[in-house]
């Protein structure tokens, strides 16, 4: 089942006795009575095969896909606690059971529409392919910061200009100093670039 208002997944809390969305977190309805003793029932049980007897096969499974998403739910509830820069996509999260590519800032988020709005995805991956091919240790950084850098190369190479600071400030949603800092690393990034050509041409 599926939130009416978001599209996430609808998640059985019977410590509470609701029915609520794992992504927006709104509340669809009350359990009934039955469906919260059929659960401890389960819940209560010292084996599976107990389990099995008393509420049958299928019951059980649901019971414990059950209580893997609140697990899942409630880990990630305690991770974005008190860190409101956060965003958690609890549907991915529940569908895969991991965590990896599924909690981002919420700057990064901005970054990433602004990069599909304004199409920049060619430039940057032209960008990420320049870099990790001198030194891919100059990936290591911020999602974003990682693609302004590969953006700003880019551009450099492309044009022989760095890309207007207000562009890339806004569009990768970074600091004017990040940016002043991304630019140096770049030109870092172009000698080196330099140096491998020339020194391939020498061999030659």
């Amino acid at each position: 089942m599926k939130c009416s208002i978001c599209g996430g997944l609808l998640i059985w809390d019977y410590e509470k006795g609701e029915v609520v969305c794992s992504n927006c977190g709104l509340v669809h309805g009350k359990l009934t009575t039955l469906e919260v003793a059929e659960y401890r029932v389960v819940d209560n049980c010292s084996n599976f095969k107990e389990a099995r007897k008393q509420s049958g096969k299928t019951r059980s499974l649901e019971s414990r896909e059950y209580k893997y998403h609140l697990k899942l739910y409630r880990k990630c509830v305690k991770i974005i606690k008190g860190k409101p820069w956060l965003e958690i996509n609890y549907e991915k999260v529940l569908e895969s059971g991991k965590f990896i590519h599924t909690i981002k800032s919420r700057a990064s988020m901005k970054a990433l529409r602004n990069i599909d709005e304004n199409g920049y995805w060619s430039m940057i991956q032209e960008g990420l392919k320049y870099i990790a091919s001198i030194n891919p240790a100059f990936l290591a950084r911020s999602e974003r910061s990682k693609y302004a850098l590969a953006y700003i190369v880019a551009v450099k190479i492309k044009t022989g200009k760095y890309p207007s600071k207000e562009d890339a400030v806004y569009v990768f949603n970074i600091s004017d100093t990040s940016y002043r800092r991304l630019c140096m690393i770049a030109e870092k990034i172009l000698n080196n670039m330099c140096v491998k050509a020339l020194n391939a041409f020498r061999r030659i």
